[in-house]
Formats: structure tokens, C-alpha cells, sequence
């Protein structure tokens, strides 16, 4: 339940960060890269969540979400590569 509220309060501090950050020239591309950057942070501390869950509840249900926090993840990973290279 930590790691959720910890990941939680990551993403939303990004994006308040980034909110504040985002006037001027170049701002646009600063917020973005802040809020991923905090997003794929956020992201680990529910991969943890779902792991520990995992851990201490095997089931199937447990299995699925902590397959489906990873692939999110890794989605979001490749979407930030590919965006930073072009």
C-alpha cells in the first residue's frame, strides 16, 4: 500500500514540477520529458507494489496485474527512447 502512495505522489509531484516549469522557451519540451521521467519513477514503485503483492497473494489475478504494470512500463520506456531520438 506504501509503495502505491509513494508512486502516486511521485507522478503527481512531476507534474506539478513540470507544470511550474513549463513557461518559456523550451517549456513544452522540458515539462514533457519531467512528467515521463516521473511517470517511469512512479511506474517502479507499482511494479514493486505488484511484486510484493504477488509475493504475498499467488494467484492468478496477482499474476496479471503485476504482468500488466511491467508491460506498461516497458511501453513507457520505449515510447520515451523513441521520443528523445527523434
Amino acid at each position: 500500500m506504501f509503495s502505491l502512495l509513494a508512486g502516486s505522489m511521485v507522478i503527481f509531484l512531476g507534474i506539478l514540477r513540470a507544470a511550474a516549469e513549463s513557461r518559456g522557451a523550451g517549456g513544452r519540451e522540458r515539462a514533457a520529458r519531467r512528467i515521463s521521467d516521473h511517470a517511469a519513477l512512479g511506474l517502479e514503485f507499482f511494479i514493486a507494489a505488484t511484486i510484493l503483492n504477488l509475493i504475498l497473494n499467488p494467484t492468478w489475478t496477482a499474476v496479471a496485474a503485476t504482468a500488466f504494470t511491467i508491460a506498461i512500463r516497458q511501453l513507457l520506456t520505449i515510447s520515451l527512447g523513441l521520443a528523445r531520438a527523434g
